[in-house]
């Protein structure tokens, strides 16, 4: 088994994992704190999320991208990762000591002093260096020990709305464990090497191009929380937080193969191997379209059926939001495969800047001119117009740079399977309760519909997959 192949493995297992536990803890979470415990966790890690903002500065894609260039020389590779590593330090205890001094003025500051454990475990943060030098294993493997402890200490101790805070502290916990436990590893791949100020702070400016985009990214996926809890009620930003909780799920575990191949595409790139880049990034995306475009109408077929059972009841109002997000599985991915995939590997950081600052600036717009109208529909309005600037932004950049083309039959054949299963699966279930055996056969119809009808339209990229053991893109 090759290695990116052996990567993607063990980042499926950690994403699939990651996929199944919420299926336990997100109902207790709902059903004991309600819309406005959700809501105001939420609102609480919105803010501490701006703070783990400028901790981690552009460390996580910058210090990938070195690590993956330097992994050849010990004494390379050992002398960036200290520099790396102590300007981030540096600059996360600062940021975590603004955060004290800015959150002691608030009036939910108990659970904002909880909230600061996700910066606290921003300090010790080395996931990039596991990602430069392609051992997904290790930080597959610790981030999955911290959901493991996360997922037994919810199912212990989160049982009605007076466990927030408990809640809080054990999300808390699971970040802090998952980032102090891949330290025990490092030292397999470096030596200690003593870094000075000079060598240190000349990693700043480069980082900091990579902090442009993250600032946009968080302004358009965290300030629809922050403003619709300031601007409207908790409430509010408990059905808009579960709505997009699944859609997020769903494109986290579809994205496993982006953050697989980004060391890979570093090391073409420095090699400059050009056209292998483009023909990988090719196979991938077809083979992320198969599984985002019916995950997309599996999302719109189980929803009415999903939400009373799994959230609970005082969630219903939310079978109506979910859908409006739904086609966001399909948009996301593409944007990040090929920010990822192409533009980070080939340095291309203005472009990328450029399509996040897009999707900032509407985001803030929409967010501003719409949730004092219409609230949630106005967070939810500008998520989905935020997403689009993104992922076409990008996408305009690769397809002029490289003649990049879709497989658009491939795709249409997609479409209507998805399609035709929606209707399928939803007919055959229309007067079935709402309950987990429901959504369980819905889940089984649809796969076996969608897998057969892509079968018989000779459009079943999986096949060609096993039939080439994932020689064709992964060597």
């Amino acid at each position: 088994m090759n290695k990116t192949l052996s990567n993607f493995i063990y980042q499926s297992i950690f994403q699939i994992t990651k996929l199944l536990l919420p299926f336990i803890t997100i109902p207790i979470v709902s059903k004991a704190l309600g819309p406005s415990g959700v809501g105001v966790y939420n609102y609480t890690n919105s803010i501490a999320r701006y703070f783990v903002l400028v901790a981690g500065l552009g460390i996580g894609i910058y210090g990938n991208r070195q690590i993956a260039i330097n992994r050849d020389s010990e004494l390379k590779l050992s002398k960036t990762f200290w520099e790396i590593f102590l300007m981030s330090f540096i600059i996360s205890v600062v940021s975590l000591l603004t955060y004290f001094v800015v959150v002691s003025f608030s009036e939910d500051r108990v659970y904002f002093y909880y909230q600061s454990l996700i910066i606290f475990a921003a300090v010790f943060d080395i996931s990039w260096f596991f990602m430069g030098v392609e051992d997904f294993k290790k930080s597959s493997l610790s981030s999955l020990g911290g959901q493991l402890i996360s997922f037994i200490l919810i199912v212990l101790f989160v049982k009605d709305k007076d466990d927030l805070g408990i809640y809080i502290l054990i999300q808390g916990i699971n970040i802090l464990f998952s980032q102090l436990i891949m330290w025990a590893f490092i030292k397999k791949y470096i030596t200690f090497i003593r870094a000075s100020f000079k060598s240190v702070l000349k990693h700043f400016f480069p980082a900091l191009q990579y902090f442009i985009p993250k600032i946009a990214i968080i302004l358009y996926t965290n300030l629809n929380k922050t403003l619709l809890g300031w601007l409207d009620t908790s409430e509010a930003v408990g059905f808009y937080s579960n709505t997009v909780q699944i859609n997020g799920i769903l494109v986290t575990l579809i994205t496993t193969l982006d953050l697989v191949l980004l060391p890979k595409m570093s090391n073409l790139f420095s090699q400059r191997r050009i056209n292998e880049i483009l023909k990988v990034l090719k196979y991938s995306i077809h083979l992320q379209l198969f599984f985002s475009i019916p995950l997309a109408f599996g999302l719109l077929t189980i929803a009415p059926k999903f939400v009373p059972w799994f959230f609970g009841t005082r969630f219903e109002f939310i079978t109506k939001t979910i859908p409006l997000v739904a086609p966001l599985i399909v948009v996301i991915p593409l944007g990040i495969a090929v920010g990822r995939q192409y533009l980070v590997p080939m340095n291309r950081v203005k472009v990328y800047n450029m399509a996040v600052i897009n999707g900032a600036v509407v985001s803030i717009v929409t967010n501003f001119a719409l949730i004092p109208i219409v609230g949630i529909y106005g967070a939810i309005t500008a998520t989905i117009l935020a997403e689009l600037f993104v992922t076409v932004t990008r996408m305009y950049a690769f397809i002029k740079e490289s003649s990049f083309k879709f497989n658009i039959p491939m795709i249409f054949k997609s479409v209507i399977s998805g399609l035709v299963m929606y209707l399928i699966t939803s007919r055959f279930t229309l007067d079935w309760s709402a309950s987990i055996k429901t959504t369980v056969v819905q889940v089984i119809v649809g796969v076996i519909i969608y897998m057969v009808l892509m079968t018989l339209l000779k459009a079943n990229p999986l096949y060609e997959l096993i039939k080439s053991r994932g020689k064709s893109f992964i060597n």
